[in-house]
């Protein structure tokens, strides 16, 4: 297993989702010890500045339409601060996409932790889903590469695996994967990669 170095978060700027009290002023100051700088907002935030790298908000009073983001795909990683363990409470922030949490009231421990597995869950879960984009893509474009292969059968009168392999080899010198040549493949090119077609009319010499 590959050891994950722990972050450091010194300059990083966070956004506080939550009205003024104690446990808030708690929270500012462990993050002001790790060099975190704190934007707040309540009783919704309008818009995410880009420089936010993380939101810390209230899940006990959290509502739909708190954030200016669909429910479920934040663009940073949120950790909630609850309280509250009543079970529809829960189901709403777990719908949030949070990555993190903190019980309140907020201790001197605990952010620091909350901030490395919030961070961590997010990268893995945008990891997660760059993969599966990309063969939900593939898989979309199954079709062309069948196109492809049968057009350079028809062609070359090659067999299917000589076709793929023709087509593979071209995809990987132009540094395309198999499916994204496919789709912006002709005839005319695919007709090109079969050597005896580049090679005709070169058979007449005496």
């Amino acid at each position: 297993m590959t050891a994950r170095p722990t972050p450091n978060f010194r300059g990083w700027q966070v956004m506080v989702l939550h009205r003024e009290d104690a446990a808030l002023q708690r929270l500012v100051r462990q993050l002001d010890r790790f060099g975190v700088t704190c934007s707040f907002a309540w009783p919704r935030l309008e818009r995410l500045d880009p420089a936010v790298k993380a939101v810390f908000f209230d899940g006990d009073n959290g509502y739909d339409g708190l954030f200016p983001w669909p429910a479920g795909a934040p663009p940073v990683p949120l950790i909630a601060l609850m309280r509250s363990e009543a079970p529809g409470r829960l189901e709403w922030v777990l719908a949030q996409g949070i990555s993190s949490h903190l019980v309140k009231p907020v201790q001197s421990t605990g952010v620091y932790s909350a901030l490395v597995l919030a961070s961590h869950s997010f990268q893995q879960a945008r990891q997660q889903q760059a993969r599966i984009d990309a063969l939900t893509q593939r898989l979309r474009l199954r079709p062309e590469v069948i196109r492809a292969v049968l057009t350079v059968i028809r062609l070359g009168g090659v067999d299917e695996d000589k076709a793929y392999a023709c087509i593979r080899a071209a995809a990987m010198e132009r540094r395309m994967t198999v499916e994204a040549f496919c789709a912006a493949a002709d005839e005319a090119s695919l007709c090109a990669l079969l050597p005896q077609r580049r090679q005709s009319g070169g058979s007449g010499r005496g």
